[in-house]
């Protein structure tokens, strides 16, 4: 393959890393949308309301970027769509520990993780106009991450009990879906360059997961009484 044809198949692999990306910012924005007047429904703090919903509009000016870094790789935006998500909290949670589950899930797990990949990525961006879209990006994720540990800090002072730690493996699992655990494949030498436009190799992510959830978020969790052996466990059998 010459050169230019490499440079176009590694473009055309970033329009598909950001389309995809798009979706998921799509559904985290209708999430923090939907959380927003549920939070405010059980009386926390108008902090951790507004964080929410800011949260929501960051997530929307976060699909905008996506759709400009689409079109920047040579691609076409697609339409304004609707993303259809659903409750991911387990069925034996009601209430107040419902809201809690999806809110650590999404927030202390998904957005901390995320921090950290972007941290990443940011510091391999070979792209002028896709680092500055990702640093961007990044800055709304720390912010989106503390609104979780904010709440567990709100829930555990008032004495909340636990219900979240014995179906952490299931919260990883769905939050880092199924290519997280395929079985290698050959070695594809674009995907070394890709890490520079918006996506880390399949090997380096799993790392920054797992340093990341030991290090961060397993003691994070646990600083707010919600037990960790479920998912420590769950982690040293991937």
């Amino acid at each position: 393959m010459n050169r230019s044809a490499a440079d176009d198949s590694v473009r055309e692999l970033a329009r598909r890393v950001w389309l995809y990306r798009l979706g998921s910012e799509l559904e985290a924005a209708q999430r923090f949308e939907a959380l927003a007047p549920m939070l405010r429904e059980l009386g926390v703090s108008d902090v951790i309301v507004a964080m929410a919903a800011k949260a929501a509009s960051d997530e929307l000016r976060h699909a905008s970027l996506c759709r400009e870094l689409i079109q920047h790789f040579g691609g076409v935006a697609p339409p304004e769509q609707q993303v259809s998500v659903r409750a991911i909290a387990p069925a034996g949670l009601h209430g107040r520990e419902r809201v809690l589950y999806e809110v650590v899930a999404l927030s202390c797990v998904t957005e901390t993780l995320s921090t950290a990949l972007l941290g990443a990525l940011v510091a391999r961006a070979r792209d002028s106009v896709c680092k500055q879209a990702m640093h961007s990006i990044l800055r709304d994720e720390v912010n989106h991450s503390r609104l979780g540990w904010a709440l567990l800090a709100e829930e555990h002072a008032r004495g909340a009990r636990d219900c979240v730690g014995e179906y952490l493996p299931r919260m990883f699992a769905a939050t880092l879906g199924d290519e997280f655990f395929s079985l290698a494949t050959a070695p594809d030498p674009r995907l070394a360059e890709l890490a520079g436009l918006g996506s880390l190799e399949r090997a380096e992510r799993q790392q920054i997961v797992q340093e990341t959830l030991v290090h961060v978020i397993f003691p994070g969790l646990e600083r707010f009484g919600i037990e960790t052996g479920a998912g420590r466990r769950w982690l040293r059998t991937i």
